[in-house]
């Protein structure tokens, strides 16, 4: 019918559109003059076609008509047959489409293949007929099966027109007739020979326009040649028996042999051919690959006898691991006899089970089952089965990393790339990838690489943690490794330019927003990547920093760096190897000096510690002569932290100084602690100038909430900021003022918190402030002494985002965030209703933040017991008191807890402004 006809022929047609540069064969007027039939007679069977859903219409001037089947197995998947323009069918591409290259069907196309492709590809795109090529390799290895892929890939490519023969002459045929093999590849002319009895072509001639394949080309003698030479030099062949009647032919060569080259054929000859590929041997190829070959014979032979296959674990590990001279056609050989042996015993049976025993005695001659490997799981191949699923089945892990970066690049282009609006769901998914790849995926396989990329990733987050003063939990160590066990043999990466432009937006997104955490990302797999040879990807270093700030990675309450400087070979590395040890952490650094090193060297040393080491808590110095006690004044100037140097160091003396570090004393409190100990001789020595700049950060009802808070600024900064945030008691700042240690440490520029402990000449910010937005100003003014205007609008922008009200009580607590603020918004309309007034929006910002924290201290029962504000006095104020009890109720009833009299009185005072939350105009 005429009807069939039509969809057979767009079907052909259809094989071979282009998005970009639409034929008008693809209208019902070609279509009309093709079939010689009227216009409105096709129109009429392809809106039939159209309604059947066999052919796609594109409604554009003039309307274009694509086979629905062919389309998708040349492109992707369409979700309808009626699209208004063609800019419609390009939308209806999903994200993760890839043309599939023509050469993915080769099993180890990006792997043992992807060199010999790339050779191949540039062989056939060179312009004018491209350049000739000759692949080497042994029997077995797929020459003459690349060589057909080839002449199918210039088809598709329009390389060589549809109708280019494809001409192949094995020279082996020939090696005894050197005449013969002559006359087959040039031709030959009537009388050249006896028997030449009339003019002949030769293979050159009946490949014109197209491709000649020689294979065995090493038994074509000298003269032979020589006449190919002249063939590659000029782009004429002459006929046998005649020498003054050059032809100029037109063919794309290609060459194969099985012999070495450099022995069997002329320098002149090989000197014509640029392209040489060789294809390796099965032995050669990968395990996975050699296993993606079984597979797909197996699948073949499945096909062939059409009862489901089940083959055990022990014969696929067989095959693997087995040795086959001729490569990968032995071993297809040896896959369909067993095959053949397993079938004809089990004819009867539902489903043929494939064994041990199915396998030849030949075969089995020259195996060995290694008891002690690794054997390969039994598979199942019916009707259903394609060689894609088994390969995936046998690839889990690689695949779920995989499915993850697909996942994190979909949620991030559905959200119209705001990283702000995805960036929860994406951190579950690379969640959920951890979860998987630490307790579900089998570690059993390569053991021992796993072991070794587990310590290396262990040593190299140790020296991150003491580098950058941040812990990492035990979890991170493996978590990380066996992601990248996994990730050294996933080999993605996107084709399209839209995906890559689409991870590049990604990855600078992410790095803006989570500047530390990508810092930290960046620096591990710089240190990582040398040892474990892995290529990093972009992914990489989306995926591991959303993970980092997952996981919270902060920087530690940190202690003061140390260091043992001493003469003679091995005496501090002695020292401080030994005291580490017992401490379980790595205190101290080591520098061992030769006996004739001058106090400026060392000091120069010391220095150059210190600027690659964050000493910003000090430098404790354990010297073994007292001549180095003095080499603090060969120290520039400009050293900001404060130094301890003591002299006479032992093992007793590090390993004392070591546990009062840990206990995170400060400086001089290391010093007199340990005194009691023991004898020591030391000196203290202060920065008078340049001081490292710290904020500090505090609360009145705890530290804790001081440390929550100094945590979400020390998130705020950028990375290049040298500022650092101290959190510290509210009643030892109330008490000591200046007098506190931190104030000799460092150059306090401002204190932040939840109540000023009032010190002169030391600005103060209250959080309310900062999180309504009045504070920055004054906190930028700060800021100008310590940052570039850069660095101070990049802390502004994450400032904006980290302080919330939502994030601060995200943070300050570990309550559901949103019913707690709901609960708080209660108990202030309830206060407002019992009071007939308005609480101020600073205050109840406060209260937010308060509460919130009150709710949290009640539940652990660490409520605050005295409180040094207001108490119940005259009537206005018991009444003020009730009031604020009533309002509370519903928080009392709901979380269970009884609120004292202390929490009551701290509430009042910050709703009628006792307490002094903030600063006045004359601190600024």
């Amino acid at each position: 019918m005429l009807r069939e006809k039509l969809a057979d022929y767009l079907k052909n047609q259809t094989a071979f559109f282009d998005q970009e540069n639409v034929s008008d064969i693809f209208t019902a007027k070609k279509i009309a003059e093709k079939f010689e039939i009227k216009r409105n007679t096709v129109s009429h069977y392809l809106s039939q076609l159209n309604e059947q859903e066999i052919i796609v219409k594109i409604n554009t001037r003039p309307v274009y008509f694509l086979h629905k089947e062919a389309f998708e197995n040349q492109f992707y998947l369409l979700s309808k047959t009626i699209y208004s323009s063609l800019e419609e069918l390009k939308n209806d591409q999903p994200l993760f489409y890839n043309k599939a290259d023509f050469f993915s069907v080769l099993i180890g196309n990006r792997a043992s293949l992807s060199r010999s492709i790339e050779q191949l590809k540039t062989a056939v795109y060179y312009p004018d007929n491209g350049l000739p090529v000759i692949l080497t390799g042994e029997s077995g290895t797929g020459k003459s099966y690349m060589v057909k892929m080839l002449h199918q890939f210039c088809l598709i490519n329009d390389l060589i027109e549809e109708d280019a023969p494809f001409v192949t002459l094995n020279c082996a045929q020939y090696a005894n007739n050197p005449e013969l093999l002559t006359s087959q590849l040039f031709g030959h002319v009537k009388g050249a020979y006896t028997g030449a009895e009339e003019n002949r072509k030769g293979a050159f001639e009946e490949a014109e326009g197209g491709i000649l394949f020689l294979d065995e080309v090493h038994r074509l003698n000298a003269e032979g040649q020589e006449k190919l030479f002249t063939y590659l030099d000029q782009g004429i062949i002459y006929r046998m028996g005649e020498s003054n009647n050059p032809r100029k032919v037109k063919v794309r060569l290609f060459f194969a042999t099985t012999e070495d080259i450099s022995s069997n054929f002329l320098t002149t000859f090989m000197r014509r051919i640029p392209i040489r590929v060789e294809l390796p041997p099965l032995s050669s190829r990968t395990p996975n690959e050699r296993l993606e070959m079984i597979y797909d014979f197996l699948v073949k032979e499945q096909r062939k006898i059409k009862v489901p296959l089940v083959i055990s674990g022990q014969v696929l590990h067989l095959l693997k691991n087995g040795t086959y001279k001729g490569n990968i056609g032995e071993l297809k050989n040896v896959v369909k006899v067993t095959t053949a042996n397993a079938f004809s015993m089990q004819r009867e049976q539902a489903e043929v089970k494939v064994a041990i025993h199915h396998l030849s005695p030949e075969f089995m001659l020259h195996s060995v089952l290694n008891t002690s490997a690794v054997v390969e799981e039994s598979i199942r191949i019916d009707e259903s089965t394609v060689l894609e699923n088994l390969v995936a089945q046998k690839n889990p892990d690689q695949q779920r990393i995989v499915h993850t970066y697909k996942k994190l690049l979909i949620e991030f282009s559905n959200n119209k790339l705001d990283l702000t609006e995805s960036e929860e769901s994406m951190k579950q998914e690379v969640e959920n990838l951890f979860d998987f790849l630490i307790f579900e995926t089998d570690r059993e396989q390569k053991q021992e690489l796993l072991l070794f990329m587990t310590q290396y990733v262990r040593d190299t987050l140790r020296q991150m943690e003491a580098s950058y003063q941040i812990a990492f939990n035990g979890n991170t160590v493996y978590a990380i490794s066996y992601y990248l066990f996994q990730r050294s043999t996933v080999r993605w990466q996107p084709d399209s330019i839209e995906l890559i432009n689409l991870i590049k937006e990604c990855k600078e997104k992410v790095a803006q927003i989570y500047t530390t955490q990508y810092q930290y990302t960046e620096r591990l797999l710089t240190l990582i990547q040398p040892k474990l040879d892995i290529e990093i990807l972009d992914m990489d270093k989306i995926l591991l920093t959303l993970y980092l700030d997952h996981l919270g990675v902060a920087r530690e309450a940190t202690f003061a760096k140390a260091i043992i400087v001493a003469h003679g070979y091995a005496t501090a590395s002695s020292i401080a190897n030994v005291v580490n040890k017992m401490l379980g952490k790595n205190i101290f650094e080591s520098f061992d000096m030769p006996l004739d090193t001058t106090p400026q060297k060392i000091a120069e040393e010391i220095v150059d510690y210190s600027e690659k080491n964050d000493i910003s808590n000090g430098l404790v110095i354990l010297v073994d002569m007292g001549s180095l006690k003095d080499i603090y004044e060969y120290f520039p100037q400009q050293l900001t932290a404060p130094i301890m140097i003591m002299n006479n160091v032992t093992t007793p003396m590090a390993l004392t100084i070591g546990e009062n570090i840990q206990k995170e004393l400060s400086l001089s409190d290391i010093a007199i602690q340990s005194e009691s100990y023991l004898q020591l001789d030391w000196k203290l020595i202060y920065p008078e100038e340049n001081k490292a700049k710290v904020l500090l950060t505090t609360c009145l009802t705890g530290i804790g909430t001081a440390k929550q808070i100094s945590q979400l600024l020390e998130e705020s900064l950028p990375v290049t900021s040298r500022l650092k945030v101290i959190p510290y008691d509210y009643e030892t700042l109330y008490h000591h003022k200046t007098e506190e240690t931190v104030f000799s440490l460092y150059d306090v520029i401002g204190i932040i918190g939840t109540a000023n402990p009032l010190i002169s000449d030391v600005p103060y910010l209250s959080l309310e402030e900062l999180i309504s937005g009045e504070g920055a100003h004054n906190l930028s003014y700060w800021l100008k002494k310590v940052m570039s205007p850069e660095e101070n609008e990049q802390f502004n922008n994450r400032m904006i985002r980290n302080f919330s009200i939502k994030k601060v009580i995200d943070s300050v607590t570990i309550l559901d965030t949103d019913k707690v603020m709901l609960e708080i918004e209660l108990f202030m309309r309830r206060f407002e209703e019992l009071t007939e007034q308005e609480i101020a929006n600073e205050r109840k910002i406060a209260l937010y933040v308060h509460i919130s924290c009150l709710i949290e201290r009640l539940i652990r029962h660490e409520t605050i017991e005295t409180y040094s504000g207001t108490s119940v006095g005259d009537q206005c104020q018991q009444n003020q008191f009730k009031k604020i009890k009533e309002a509370f109720s519903v928080i009392e009833e709901n979380y269970s807890v009884k609120i004292p009299q202390s929490e009551l009185a701290y509430v009042h005072d910050i709703i009628f402004q006792k307490l002094d939350l903030k600063a006045t105009e004359d601190e600024f």
